[in-house]
């Protein structure tokens, strides 16, 4: 606990209250009124001799420490008693009134106020005076109505018994330093500082009155009634303030009386917009710099209330207390003691945890959902429940959060506009707030030393909040964030953080000299809201979809168990994940994060393009792809996670609240992905280039574009798309760039990533203004060998994959079928059996649901592209292969194998695969090149593509123009594998170093490979390396631009094969001489 919420759970009070009053009331000598001026003259005082005071006990106590200590020291004197602050003359309470003594009211009846008198302005006045002080000068009056004290005493030193702005002043410190036992009749003590609150207002109404036209008073009347409320109201302020400061003005406000009362009166203020009173207290006080000493208590009170809350849970009794500190806020003056007081920044040891719990804006934006077993309660037997009542329970937990994160924003605004030290101690709390919570960036995070999820969540709000007059759509000041930010030392930042280039040894070379430089509000407010949704709701989306895999897992176990603790287990994830609807899915803040993400966009696009920050429309034209990275310095200090939150952000509201994105204008995301897709080196991570397909999918793809998996494509998303012109010159090439650089990601990364870039590639094939974009990728040699090496090898590994366990799913099917064999097992077994069913039918329809739409890329694009594939032997050969492949596995011998009940179930549409694969090889049909690598290849069966076209016919999956064109590419095929194999047997036995020494065949165009020497055929290698880009022999890294031709070992071959296909010529010639004609 922080030392000072101790404090402020003891009582205070000293002497005996009734005594103090007795002995007060008991002098009966006249009272002397002292000015305004005078008190606040005796206050200052009294506050300079307490300094001197506690100056003197300080050096009293720095010389106690300097004395030798032990036996041999003289003892010292007991300290002396804190010096008596001189008083004011002691006012003399006039004698007690005969009547009995009558209960103060806040307010006289109704009759009372009705009453109109008759003496012009000085009756008006008297009237009014009445009112506002709750007091007479008659007794008439006070016989009349109980509700007004009678204070005969002065009446009797004036002439007439009227209240009158001469004698005002008089009767009002008559009051104030009356016996409230005389007043209220009881020996509790009233506070003065209560009964001038009251009169203050009373005042206010007063003034109000004053301003309507039916007052009985007339023009020239008027000022003299207005000039004595004001001054009126000026003394209770005056008072009141020396009541909190110098209480022995006042006999009887004894003890604390006058603190708990302005602790009270405060608290009043709950439900108060303007508060007043304070207002002009504070200033009243602020005057002698008494403001920290009467107001910081208070502050204290109020957050070690909130602090003793355990669970800090959203059902506990907690709002008022924020509301109050809301109130206190809004007065000016009193913000800057709200940040002064003790436990308002972290101190050692320095963790979330105590951050949350040790620190008054912690103490604040702690409450959630997810800390109390009362909310857990609110969803249990939620498999029972229906969902408007689940339903109602979240929207209930979200309106709380609505209010705690309201109140949390207004008062850090507040904090920062009070300028000055409150606003750089708000800054420092927030910069602490993201420093030491740098450990919820893991997976897996220690949660004793950081911040809960719910105040992670709460202080992202109040900050997206702060950040709202900069952020889209009406970014007015967006251009003031300055990027420059992130070249300079700054807690915000950690400092070996992943960097969007990589860490390398330039991110260490910080700008030393820009460590102090002040950055104006918004960009340190940006950069500061950017770390917070790092740490906050993007670290919250990866728990929240854990839990739904979680949850996935159970689910379908639970519903069968007999397990009582597997339900459990059960209802507790679910509970966290209603909880986590509640905190994280919250319209509001959705809403805001969405609006910063695509401010963040703007801000990477500058970032990349080598601006100070986001620009306007007049921006000059974004030229892609961007130059070479090395240009930009900043980019080496730019932390990843600003742009991969961007991607997290959009990919998780698109999956799980698309409609959340409707209204959004994601201009700037496109151009992000844009940047990052046609200008990779500014992204090393192959995992984040690959999330921008993912944005991509999710984001902007038409929802009928992917059967299998939903899309939140907006409509002005997907007009976007299809009309951006650098969409339309940019987006097609860098998709089937990135579709060969996802190869690095990982196996089952690779899928999905593949999967998406598919669909998009369709999409965008069918678009007039896209169309001509994927030719020009062809002209890049490198990039497209790559797109095309992982194009066909995804498909032979899908295809592959697939075919082989669907025979195995059968032959599962079929032995479950068979009830008495079934039955005859253990169930140890069945149950093995089952999930092995399970997993194979979860892998094959992930798969075949790849490979669909791969097939139908391939056959799509080499309807108009195929030069690349025919000039390159490392990529006709393997376009073979797979071609051959995939043919011989759907109609070969075994195609019998494949037939499984109901193969839709698993996306199997064998008819549909071998249609694509026909129409794939009917584009390269007219090339003899072609046709010869398709006869050669390993792959080839003849009959089988005998067979495969007069499926085709039987069929009619093709029009019969192309069925006739693939019965002469049949025959054709056919011819030229004879042509093979008479080549073949004229080579003869090929001598070792003419072969390639991976693959064993006859090498056409061999390099050397200068890591070690060998020589190997050139599409070997450089299939190779599409894989691996390392020496297959010695292992050390190996680029195909390191290559070199062997030409001397390319002649010899060339005249080697010369020499022997002239030998098969002579040789057949002189068989043909000498067999005899017919």
């Amino acid at each position: 606990m922080a030392s000072w919420v101790g404090a402020w759970l003891q009582g205070r009070g000293d002497g005996d209250e009734e005594t103090k009053a007795a002995d007060a009331a008991s002098e009966s000598a006249p009272v002397p009124v002292p000015s305004a001026d005078e008190i606040r003259r005796k206050r200052l005082e009294r506050l300079q001799q307490l300094q001197n005071a506690q100056q003197q006990q300080q050096q009293q106590q720095q010389q106690v420490t300097q004395q030798p200590s032990g036996p041999a020291a003289a003892p010292k004197a007991a300290p002396a008693a804190p010096m008596e602050p001189p008083k004011a003359p002691t006012p003399t309470p006039p004698p007690q009134p005969p009547a009995q003594p009558t209960p103060a009211v806040v307010e006289p009846p109704k009759k009372l106020a009705k009453k109109r008198s008759t003496g012009g302005a000085r009756a008006y006045i008297n009237d009014m005076v009445q009112r506002i002080l709750q007091l007479t000068l008659s007794p008439a009056v006070a016989a009349a109505d109980p509700a007004y004290l009678f204070m005969g005493d002065a009446a009797a030193q004036g002439d007439t018994p009227e209240l009158t702005a001469s004698n005002v002043s008089e009767v009002l410190y008559a009051r104030v330093v009356t016996d409230p036992v005389v007043l209220s009749g009881t020996p509790q003590p009233l506070a003065v500082v209560a009964y001038l609150e009251q009169c203050y207002y009373r005042c206010r109404d007063e003034l109000q009155k004053l301003q309507s036209p039916y007052v009985r008073l007339t023009p020239d009347e008027k000022p003299a009634a207005e000039q004595c409320v004001a001054s009126l109201r000026e003394m209770c302020v005056n008072y009141s303030a020396t009541a909190l400061t110098e209480p022995d003005f006042f006999p009887f406000a004894t003890g604390t009386i006058n603190a708990d009362a302005l602790d009270k009166l405060v608290r009043a203020q709950s439900h108060a917009l303007t508060p007043e009173f304070l207002e002009a207290l504070a200033s009243e006080l602020e005057q002698s710099g008494a403001t920290p000493a009467v107001f910081a208590p208070v502050f204290q009170k109020l957050v070690s209330e909130l602090f003793l809350l355990n669970p800090p849970s959203l059902l506990a009794d907690f709002y008022r207390n924020l509301f109050v500190l809301t109130v206190l806020c809004r007065v000016k003056l009193l913000a800057p003691v709200f940040t002064s007081i003790p436990g308002f920044l972290l101190t050692p040891p320095f963790t979330g945890r105590r951050l949350q719990d040790a620190t008054a804006l912690g103490i604040v934006l702690r409450f959630s959902a997810g800390q109390d077993p009362a909310v857990a309660q609110m969803f249990s037997n939620i498999t029972k429940r229906t969902k408007p009542d689940v339903d109602n329970s979240v929207h209930s937990l979200q309106h709380k959060l609505a209010s705690v994160r309201q109140s949390g924003t207004e008062i850090v605004t507040l904090l920062l506009k009070a300028g000055g030290a409150a606003r750089a101690h708000v800054l420092a709390w927030l910069e602490q707030a993201v420093h030491v919570n740098a450990e919820r960036a893991k997976e897996n995070p220690d949660v004793n030393v950081t911040s809960s999820d719910g105040t992670a969540l709460n202080l992202t709000a109040v900050l997206l909040r702060l950040c709202g007059p900069f952020l889209p759509p009406a970014s007015h000041k967006a251009h003031l964030i300055n990027v420059e930010f992130l070249g300079v030392q700054s807690p915000v930042f950690p400092f070996d953080g992943t960097k969007l280039l990589g860490n390398t040894s330039e991110t260490d070379a910080r700008h030393v000299a820009d460590v102090a430089r002040d950055f104006n509000f918004v960009t340190r407010c940006y950069f500061l809201t950017a770390r917070a949704v790092h740490l906050g709701p993007v670290a919250a989306m990866g728990q929240y979809l854990r839990l739904l895999r979680q949850l996935s897992y159970f689910q379908s176990r639970v519903n069968d168990a007999a397990d009582p603790r597997l339900r459990a287990h059960f209802d507790s994830l679910a509970t966290s994940k209603m909880v986590l609807d509640a905190e994280l899915l919250h319209p509001d803040l959705l809403h805001d994060l969405l609006r910063f993400v695509l401010l963040s966009a703007e801000v990477v696009v500058a970032l990349c393009s080598g601006q100070r920050g986001p620009t306007s429309d007049t921006a000059p034209a974004l030229q892609l792809p961007l130059p070479d990275p090395a240009s930009n310095a900043l980019l080496a200090h730019v932390p990843e996670h600003l742009v991969d939150d961007v991607c997290t952000v959009l990919i998780f509201v698109a999956r799980l609240q698309p409609k959340a994105l409707q209204a959004l204008a994601l201009d700037a995301v496109l151009t992000m992905v844009l940047v990052v897709l046609s200008s990779p080196a500014y992204v090393r991570s192959p995992h984040l280039r690959a999330k921008m397909s993912e944005v991509l999918f999710r984001v902007f793809l038409p929802t009928e574009e992917s059967d299998e998996r939903e899309t939140a494509g907006t409509a002005a998303g997907v007009q976007l798309l299809t009309t951006d012109p650098l969409a339309q010159q940019h987006l097609a090439p860098s998709l089937l760039a990135l579709y060969g650089d996802v190869e690095h990601t990982g196996f089952y990364e690779k899928l999905e990533h593949r999967y998406n870039i598919a669909c998009l590639l369709k999409f965008l094939w069918r678009q007039p203004g896209h169309k001509a974009a994927f030719v020009r990728i062809a002209e890049h040699r490198g990039s497209f060998v790559r797109f095309a090496h992982g194009l066909m090898n995804h498909i032979n590994g899908l295809v592959t994959d697939a075919l082989i366990s669907l025979p195995e799913i059968k032959v599962l099917q079929e032995e479950m079928q068979d009830v008495a064999r079934w039955a005859a097992l253990d169930e140890a077994v069945r149950e093995q059996k089952q999930s092995l069913l399970a997993d194979k039918e979860r892998t094959v329809t992930s798969s075949l649901q790849l490979a669909n739409e791969t097939i139908h890329m391939m056959s799509y694009l080499t309807s108009e592209i195929q030069t690349p594939f025919v000039e390159m032997p490392e990529l006709e050969d393997r376009l073979v292969s797979m071609l051959n492949s995939v043919l011989v596995k759907l109609a070969g011998p075994r195609g019998l194998e494949l037939k499984v009940p109901n193969p839709e179930q698993y996306k199997f549409r064998p008819k549909q695969m071998l249609k694509e694969i026909v129409e794939t090889l009917l584009h390269f049909a007219p090339y003899a090149s072609f046709r010869a690598a398709v006869a050669a290849n390993g792959y080839y069966d003849g009959p089988v593509f005998a067979k495969c076209a007069t499926i085709l016919a039987r069929t009619q999956l093709l029009p019969p123009d192309a069925h006739a064109r693939f019965a002469a590419f049949v025959t054709q095929v056919a011819e030229a594998a004879q042509s093979v194999t008479r080549l073949e047997e004229s080579l003869g036995e090929i001598p070792d170093e003419f072969l390639d020494p991976l693959m064993v065949t006859l090498m056409k165009d061999p390099v050397v490979l200068p890591t070690s020497g060998y020589s190997m055929d050139r599409a070997t290698i450089t299939q190779h390396l599409l894989n691996d880009q390392s020496d297959p022999f010695t292992r050390a890294p190996l680029t195909a631009e390191q290559l070199t031709p062997n030409t001397e070992l390319k002649a010899r071959i060339e005249q080697w094969v010369a020499a022997q296909q002239e030998k098969q010529r002579a040789a057949a010639a002189a068989a043909a001489a000498a067999t005899p004609p017919l």
